[in-house]
This record gives C-alpha cells, sequence and structure tokens, in this order.
C-alpha cells in the first residue's frame, strides 16, 4: 500500500461518506448520532465496497470533463493516528489557490464557417485564478478530532481503526467564491451581437470666407455630390459563461482532489464554453447597397472615339478594411463616403492615344489589275482597326471572306505546289506587310505561317500566309495601350502603319540568317509541235529553296545593352525551271520510202538555256530580294510543276498569295505560301 492511503481491510465495517450536493460548511455532529455511530458503521462497512465507484460516477455526472480522466485512491481504516496525519496532509495539500482554464467550442446547434471555426480556433483560453484567501478552503480538524473521540468510523472489530472520508470535512467560502466567480464572468462574458450600420450627411467643414469678392470670371464649379459619414458598430461574439457551471466544477476540483492519485492535476480542471462568433462586415454587401463604381473613359473601337467616363460614389475599401482589422468587438469605426473619380483621366487618354508611330512597313506592288484591286479593298477594311491591350488580332476575322459580292477579283494563288487564279489572291501581301510591322514594334505573334514560295517584298523569313477558312495572321496587343492599324494602297506599294502610345524603354533591331539553300535546276518538258510552246519555252517559273531563321535584338535605349531573341524558323520550297523540248510526231510509212530528190533539212536543236545563278545571301535585311529571272511564255502553264512541293504528305491547302503573275507577264514578283 501507498503511504497515506487509508490502509483497512475492504470489508470492514466504516462511517458513512456525505454525497449531497453541498460542502460547503463542517457536518455538525449531534449527540444523537454518537450513539448510533455502531449502527451507522454497520452499514458503511456495506457500502465501502461500492464507495469509490460511487465517488467517480457521482463527480463524472457533474462534470465529465474534470474528473473522470483522473484515478482515485480506495478508502481504508487506519489507526486514528495516522488518519490525523494523513488528514493533516491533506488539509495542507488542499489549502492551495486553483486555476481554471476556459476554452471555447462552437455553439451547439449553430451552422459555423470556415472563418467562424478560425476565430474559435483563435480564441484565447481564459483563465480564472482562485487565490486560497478568497476561498479559504481547508479541512475541519477540529470536527475530525470531535468525531475521533466520539467513535466515528471506528471499525466494529473494537481496534482502534477508523475509516473516515476526507471530503466530510472539505470547507470552503462559497460566499466568497462565488462572488469571485460572478466577478469573471461579468468581465469576461459577452452577448452575441451583430454589425449595425448607420449613414448619415457627414458634418460639413466651415471656411474662412476670402475678404476680397470672387472672381466672376472663373467658371462655376459643380455642384457637390454631400459627403456621407458611415458609423459600423462592430458585432461582438457571444461567450457564453455559466457562472454555476464554474462553480460546481471548482467544487468538485476541490473534493476530487483529496481522493486524487495526483492531486496536483486536479487543481487545475478546465471547462469549455459556448462561442457565438458575430459575422464580419461585409465590404461588397456595404457597397452594393451604398456605393456606386466610376465609370472609366472607354475606347469606341468601331469610330476610335474616347468616351466620356462618370463619377462614382463610395468609400475607401484598402482604408475602411484597415480601420476594421484595427477594431476590438462592439467599437465603431467610421468613413466617409465621397465621390470617386475615374483613374483615367479623359483629356489625357485622348491625348495619349495613338499619339505615337510604333512601327510602319511599306511593300511594293506588282503590275496586276485584279490582285492590287484585292488588296485595295483588304487595307481599306483593315484600315482603322483598334486593338485594345491584351487583344488578339485576327486578319481573316478583320478582312472576312473574300468573295465577289465584296469586290474581290481572280488573281494567282498557290495550291499542291502549283498557281491557280482564286477569288481574292494576293491579300497575303497585306497580312506580310503586317506581320513585318508587328515585328518592329515587338508585339507578340500568336499564329504566323510561311509562304510556300519565297516573296520579295519584306526581308526573308518575315511573310505571313493567309487563306480563308485553314490559315490565319493573328497578333496580341502585348502593350498597355491601344493599337490602331492605319492601312492603305497607293503609289504602287502596300502601306501599314500602326498608331499607339510608346511604351518601350528599348529598339529593336530585325535580321536573319539563311541556314541552307537549295538552287533550282533546268528541266525539259517534252511537248507536241502543236503550237502551243515553242522550243525552249518557259512552263514553270523556279524558285530557290531556303531555310531561314529570323532574329530581334533589343537594344536598351538608356544603357544600350542588347540581347538578341530569335523569331521563327522559316522554310521556303524550291522549285525547277521546266521549259519546252518541240517533240515531232512520226507515223509508220506503208511503202518503202523513196529516196528524197533533195536532201531532207536538218531540225535545228534550240539552244538549251542555261540555269539563271540563284539569288545571293544578303548581308543585310533587304526590302526587295532579287528573284531569279524568267523566260515569258506566249500562253499560261496548264501542267503543276513536275517536283511537288517539300512539304508533309497531308490534304494541301490552297494559300492566297501567288508567287508570280500569269506566265503572260513573268516580270512580275513571286509570293507564293505553303498549302
Amino acid at each position: 500500500m501507498e503511504r497515506g492511503k487509508f490502509e483497512a481491510p475492504k470489508k470492514k465495517k466504516g462511517a458513512s461518506t456525505n454525497n449531497g450536493q453541498s460542502r460547503t460548511s463542517a457536518r455538525k455532529k449531534d449527540s444523537a448520532l454518537s450513539r448510533l455511530w455502531p449502527v451507522l458503521a454497520a452499514v458503511a462497512g456495506v457500502l465501502v465496497l461500492v464507495v469509490g465507484i460511487l465517488i467517480l460516477t457521482k463527480d463524472s455526472r457533474k462534470n465529465p470533463g474534470t474528473t473522470s480522466m483522473h484515478a482515485t485512491v480506495e478508502l481504508h481504516g487506519m489507526p486514528r493516528a495516522e488518519l490525523e496525519r494523513r488528514f493533516s496532509e491533506l488539509d495542507m495539500m488542499i489549502r492551495k489557490d486553483m486555476v481554471v482554464t476556459l476554452t471555447p467550442e462552437k455553439k451547439s446547434g449553430l451552422k459555423t464557417t470556415s472563418k467562424d471555426n478560425e476565430v474559435i480556433a483563435k480564441e484565447e483560453p481564459l483563465v480564472l485564478t482562485l487565490p486560497d484567501v478568497v476561498s479559504d478552503v481547508h479541512l475541519d480538524l477540529v470536527q475530525l478530532a470531535a468525531d475521533l473521540n466520539a467513535g466515528v468510523g471506528r471499525e466494529s472489530d473494537g481496534t482502534d481503526s477508523f475509516l473516515l472520508d476526507p471530503r466530510d470535512y472539505l470547507v470552503f467560502n462559497e460566499e466568497s467564491l462565488r462572488a469571485k466567480i460572478d466577478e469573471f464572468v461579468a468581465k469576461f462574458g459577452t452577448e452575441y451581437t451583430e454589425a449595425t450600420i448607420k449613414l448619415e450627411d457627414a458634418p460639413v467643414e466651415e471656411t474662412v470666407p476670402e475678404e476680397s469678392k470672387p472672381d466672376e470670371s472663373k467658371p462655376e464649379e459643380e455642384e457637390k455630390t454631400p459627403e456621407k459619414l458611415m458609423t459600423i458598430h462592430i458585432g461582438t461574439n457571444g461567450r457564453k459563461l455559466d457562472a454555476k457551471v464554474i462553480y460546481q466544477t471548482v467544487t468538485d476540483a476541490y473534493a476530487l482532489a483529496l481522493i486524487a492519485e495526483h492531486p496536483e492535476e486536479v487543481m487545475q480542471p478546465s471547462v469549455s464554453y459556448e462561442l457565438q462568433v458575430a459575422p464580419a462586415v461585409d465590404l461588397d454587401a456595404l457597397w452594393q447597397r451604398y456605393c456606386k463604381d466610376p465609370v472609366e473613359p472607354v475606347l469606341d473601337t468601331a469610330t476610335g472615339e474616347v468616351k466620356d467616363g462618370a463619377d462614382g460614389f463610395g468609400f475607401d475599401r484598402e482604408a475602411l478594411q484597415a480601420a476594421l482589422d484595427a477594431a476590438k468587438p462592439g467599437e465603431d469605426v467610421q468613413i466617409k463616403l465621397s465621390v470617386l473619380k475615374p483613374e483615367v483621366d479623359v483629356d489625357m487618354l485622348r491625348e495619349s492615344l495613338f499619339k505615337d508611330i510604333l512601327a510602319e512597313a511599306h511593300t511594293d506592288l506588282t503590275s496586276n489589275y485584279n490582285r492590287t484591286n484585292n488588296l485595295r479593298l483588304a487595307c481599306e477594311t483593315l484600315n482603322g482597326t483598334i486593338v485594345l491591350p491584351g487583344e488578339i488580332f485576327s486578319f481573316n476575322k478583320t478582312v472576312g471572306q473574300r468573295t465577289e459580292e465584296k469586290g474581290y477579283r481572280e488573281a494567282l494563288v498557290y495550291t499542291g505546289g502549283q498557281s491557280k487564279p482564286e477569288v481574292g489572291g494576293g491579300v497575303c501581301q497585306a497580312a506580310s506587310t503586317i506581320y513585318y510591322a508587328v515585328l518592329q514594334a515587338d508585339l507578340e505573334t500568336i499564329e504566323r505561317a510561311a509562304h510556300m514560295f519565297l516573296v520579295d517584298y519584306v526581308p526573308f523569313g518575315m511573310d505571313a500566309t493567309v487563306y480563308w477558312g485553314s490559315l490565319d495572321y493573328k497578333f496580341r496587343n502585348n502593350s498597355p495601350y491601344p493599337i490602331k492599324i492605319e492601312s492603305s494602297v497607293h503609289d504602287g506599294q502596300v502601306h501599314v502603319i500602326l498608331h499607339g502610345t510608346e511604351w518601350k524603354d528599348y529598339t529593336v533591331e530585325l535580321d536573319y540568317k539563311i541556314l541552307n539553300k537549295n538552287a533550282w535546276e533546268v528541266v525539259e518538258k517534252e511537248v507536241p509541235n502543236d503550237g502551243t510552246y515553242h522550243d525552249g519555252e518557259v512552263i514553270t517559273t523556279p524558285y530557290t529553296g531556303y531555310k531561314v531563321v529570323t532574329y530581334k535584338t533589343l537594344k536598351n535605349k538608356t544603357t544600350g545593352a542588347e540581347e538578341t531573341f530569335q523569331i521563327a524558323v522559316s522554310e521556303y520550297n524550291r522549285r525547277d525551271k521546266v521549259i519546252a523540248k518541240i517533240v515531232e510526231e512520226t507515223s509508220e510509212p506503208t511503202t518503202p520510202p523513196t529516196e528524197p530528190t533533195t536532201p531532207p533539212t536538218q531540225p535545228t536543236e534550240p539552244p538549251t538555256e542555261p540555269p539563271t545563278e540563284p539569288p545571293t545571301e544578303p548581308t543585310t535585311p533587304p526590302t526587295e530580294p532579287t528573284t531569279p529571272p524568267t523566260e515569258p511564255p506566249t500562253e499560261p502553264p496548264t501542267e503543276p510543276p513536275t517536283e511537288p512541293p517539300t512539304e508533309p504528305p497531308t490534304e494541301p491547302q490552297p494559300t492566297e498569295e501567288p508567287p508570280t503573275e500569269p506566265p503572260v507577264q513573268p516580270s512580275e514578283p513571286s509570293e507564293g505560301g505553303d498549302d
């Protein structure tokens, strides 16, 4: 047995324990009770076997969080001297301050949001300290001695052995203890309230009148919208502290400490309380109810004009949020509601838009009426197009389908490696001219495809081909300002100018490098002598194949630092020069030929035209790469090129840009594209 426990046989008779609810005063022993103690001791002997269980059961029902987790000693009888010594030790142990910890939990049956749970989790536990001088807790050792003298708790076997419960001698100042707990509850307990909003006219600030008369020449000021003052009363969290529960927990802890194996733990009980969280002030809801957003001036992309904005009315959201975060529950927060101006000044916007030329490109036309007509129609549609910041420009979407109803005519396009006329042919030059300008402005390319064959109106690798329904050219306006496209056809050129607001602190230089060149060759094609072609006539014009990489170099305007980036890799097909070789038709004679009276004329073989030297690699980006000269045919070719393009074997898609005018005008520059 541990020292300090009541040591006595379990089945021996002993005194009955007091299981009443109040232990605030010592038992008053009646003299008649002294005479009846043998009877009471006999009854207690029966109950002593289950007294420990009854104690635990009773206390756990009162406060499960306080008693059920602590093990208790079993009461045993011991000699009087030992029992008095043990009670004296317990009296010294109980005379200590008690510390009660109160932890929050959500109100039962109430739905809580994640923010509510976060508030509950952050709620610091409350600590109630009950000093010994307040509770005046102790054991009534005087009453104990009197009871022992009267034989209370004496064992029935006649020995000097007693069995008494120390809790029956527990004494504390109930009035003082309740007053201390009530004071704590009044201080820290709070009533749940929601936030309230009050809106009233803000007080007018008085100004000192000027001595001089107002200048009548000044324009009258616009009538100001009166300011409002919003007062927000912060809601309070409902902290429900129950004084009765706290009191019962404290008294149970005192009693349990007398029979607990670890009384120091019992002297630090904990109690939970309900916390109802007041909803936070919803700034969005406040704004929607009392405020109005300012309307920013906007650019009409159809007309290019800037539309006026409008003033708003409201509060500074950041300032109000900071004030609410700093406020304590139950406090008032005030903020003014006044006129809110748009962030963008309409006059400054009008002055800043399209004041700079971001880039421009000018490409030479060929002397073909239909093709020039198509380019003029496309540029008229493109002219004035406004691309807002972050917006993606699409050539096909902007120009639309090229149809006869819109005035487009037939001009050459490439499909499957051969030229053929289609409505709208030639508009690829407009797309290429825009692409060339976009590269100089350093805007973001979204979609671009190179032509099937090299074109000569922009530098190598800086062209773009389009075809309705399959190939498109797109770029994104990655500048912070709108961009307006100015496009036209005049003076033998396609003109594209990008107007905007310069935002770059660097300049852009473009360059290219030829990675591979595949020169064309002369190929003879046998044709009948039916007058369609003459010997040596050009049937198909040639193109040298190229693989080209394009670069841009960005140079800082202030420091001069340079950084080079690769733009794209473009591949252009080779196409051989096909010339006609006349073949005479012969028939099998039915009779042997007779000796001619005169020798037959020996047919003269036309000289073979040596291949033209392919264009030399330019050292700087040319505006008009040289195209190989061609032989002018008398009739348009009807046969496709003898060698198909070196593209992947997919279903060919025609491209709207012709490499040359029809074979009757081979001197014009060529402009093909991938199919």
